[in-house]
């Protein structure tokens, strides 16, 4: 247990390659949007006015640039060959929906990056940062190795922040990161309680998972972070989203409920 404790805010940077391609089946507002006219610069320079005003509060705020797209060895992988730019004319004429996932711009979402767990709450004492595989969506699955790179950047000293690579990828263990879960705590450094919530388990009966939508988050894979994250399980909580909150475009729990402190804001439907 430490005496003190660090916030630190993380937010990613829109790329140039930024586009509504409705790629997220189960977010709304991606698909109502899909076809739009993007803009952005725009949306970089919107992203960096917002994390200005975080630090302007007094967060510690961090930036997480692009990854590098369009995500040409991804395209390599399904076959195109030659130059970058033969890669990209192939994939437009013959393949423009792999192409759109080797576009996306979608890791500005960060709260998908990684479920940390910090040191205040961890059997070893060290804060565990876990990458999500978000194996649910084909374009984010794109993002998790060079996501794990990155934070092992920026987090230098495995003696006191772990950074773990994604879960496998395999669709029963699929994570969302942080957009699933949330830790309840008065400060910081007291030791906090940890709520996971997952859309479907390997055993859920059909008659309960959404009839719209996928559900995205399992089970198996919020308890493989915890695992992962060394917390102590007495302190975790894995409650199943409710379907018709699912089928209502809740596709992650942040879209109804985030948690700060000891307090939870926004309105959450869960099954028992």
């Amino acid at each position: 247990m430490t005496s003190t404790g660090l916030e630190l805010q993380l937010d990613g940077l829109v790329g140039p390659t930024h586009h509504f391609g409705g790629l997220s089946f189960g977010n709304l507002a991606s698909m109502r949007h899909a076809g739009w006219q993007s803009r952005p610069r725009q949306a970089a320079r919107q992203g960096l006015a917002k994390m200005r005003q975080v630090l302007a509060l007094g967060v510690p705020q961090a930036v997480l640039p692009p990854l590098p797209r369009p995500e040409i060895g991804f395209l390599r992988q399904v076959g195109f060959r030659g130059s970058d730019a033969a890669v990209l004319t192939q994939a437009a004429a013959s393949a423009p929906y792999l192409l759109r996932f080797a576009m996306s711009s979608a890791f500005m979402w960060t709260a998908n990056v990684a479920t940390v767990i910090p040191s205040s709450d961890s059997v070893d004492g060290r804060c565990h940062v876990v990458v999500a595989n978000l194996v649910a969506t084909p374009h984010r699955a794109l993002e998790g190795s060079a996501r794990a790179a990155m934070l092992r950047q920026l987090f230098r000293d495995p003696a006191r922040v772990v950074v773990h690579d994604p879960l496998p990828p395999n669709p029963v263990l699929s994570d969302e990161g942080a957009a699933n879960h949330c830790r309840l705590g008065a400060r910081p450094t007291d030791r906090g309680w940890h709520l996971f919530v997952y859309g479907r388990a390997h055993d859920t009966p059909k008659r309960d998972l959404p009839r719209a939508f996928p559900a995205r988050q399992t089970a198996e894979a919020s308890m493989a972070v915890a695992r992962l994250g060394q917390l102590h399980l007495d302190r975790s909580v894995f409650v199943r989203q409710h379907p018709r909150a699912i089928d209502a475009g809740a596709f992650h729990n942040d879209v109804v409920m985030v948690g700060d402190g000891a307090s939870i804001t926004g309105s959450a439907t869960w099954s028992a």
